[in-house]
């Protein structure tokens, strides 16, 4: 059982793979982003990692085979076969590691984020026309021993000569994991076209449904950015429900530099990691019902090539928790 549910992630990416020759694509996107606590915060507690590689492919959805048409016409929000929109479609592979604040400790600490790991592979579709992108993202994966999270975090806690965290017989039991989301991204204002300028200021707002045992939120969100020769695509991304992916969508055969601002506000009616256990006894706190991210960083995109870095601030997102998190997240993607 447990190496069923450890395959579950590669399950799902590998059916993705299996799925995607239906398509016919003009090219594609790869990319990789990595989070950690120790990137310019120094702390190793909460959120303490995440890792998120994606592929991403630009397809004409009327020119793929029949099923894959009918299985789009069934997707809320995505308007398919509307020969305007430029569709995406791929699949990604991710993991998160998640731990009390203090892991020098092997106690249980009940007022405290229970150890957990999230291993989960996904499929996305994405469809953008104009200043408009919308996503949808199926994430299916394992919480719990399955997930590997210790061995993930003691063994780069060996690359990097740190003691290990003590605490992983108390984390949550192994449970599957089901997330679907839906987002809506808006590029709604730019002051750099009606006079030509090279330098440029755009705003975007964005909105999100995500539901499932791993995760049940309303999320709403803003990004500003500042920069030289700005891409017209959406900007790099958290590794979130719907984000992660860094996908380069209209960008210019030019270089391109820019800094952004983003916040983004969440109600949150389930968070497992937060929560414990959906159908076992096991270690929660009483989780916040509001949660909020401020996120500031830059972004260094060729027509090929892109590098981004951003520090997020988070709100605190249980009750008695003594800090809110600041975490590093570095993006890298390959487009051709």
């Amino acid at each position: 059982m447990k190496r069923l549910l450890l395959l579950l992630p590669l399950l799902v990416t590998g059916a993705a793979a299996d799925f995607l020759p239906a398509f016919r694509f003009r090219h594609s996107t790869v990319s990789v982003v990595s989070e950690n606590d120790k990137y310019f915060a120094g702390t190793d507690r909460h959120y303490t990692n995440g890792f998120k590689l994606t592929w991403l492919g630009e397809t004409d959805l009327n020119q793929s085979k029949e099923f894959v048409q009918t299985a789009a016409r069934l997707i809320p929000w995505m308007d398919p076969l509307h020969q305007d929109w430029h569709y995406k479609v791929g699949s990604a592979l991710g993991h998160n590691t998640y731990t009390p604040t203090y892991t020098d400790t092997p106690a249980l600490q009940p007022d405290d984020r229970p150890y957990a790991g999230w291993l989960y592979g996904s499929i996305l579709l994405h469809a953008q026309v104009e200043n408009q992108l919308r996503l949808v993202e199926l994430s299916v994966g394992i919480i719990g021993p399955s997930a590997l999270g210790e061995q993930i975090q003691n063994t780069w806690h060996d690359v990097i000569n740190v003691p290990h965290a003590e605490g992983w017989a108390h984390q949550l039991h192994d449970e599957p994991g089901l997330q679907l989301s839906w987002e809506r991204r808006y590029r709604t204002k730019q002051w750099n076209e009606s006079t030509g300028s090279r330098l440029g200021i755009d705003l975007m707002f964005r909105h999100r449904v995500t539901l499932g045992n791993v995760a049940t939120h309303l999320a709403g969100g803003a990004v500003v950015r500042v920069g030289w020769r700005l891409p017209a695509d959406f900007g790099a991304d958290l590794i979130r429900p719907g984000g992660g992916n860094m996908a380069n969508d209209g960008s210019p055969d030019r270089f391109s530099a820019y800094t952004y601002a983003s916040g983004e506000v969440r109600a949150v009616a389930r968070d497992l990691f937060l929560d414990g256990n959906t159908w076992r006894d096991s270690p929660s706190v009483r989780k916040r019902p509001v949660v909020a991210d401020l996120s500031l960083g830059f972004v260094l995109h060729w027509p090929e090539f892109q590098i981004a870095y951003t520090q997020n601030y988070r709100t605190k997102d249980f009750y008695g928790q003594r800090r809110r998190d600041v975490f590093g997240s570095v993006g890298l993607s390959y487009s051709r």
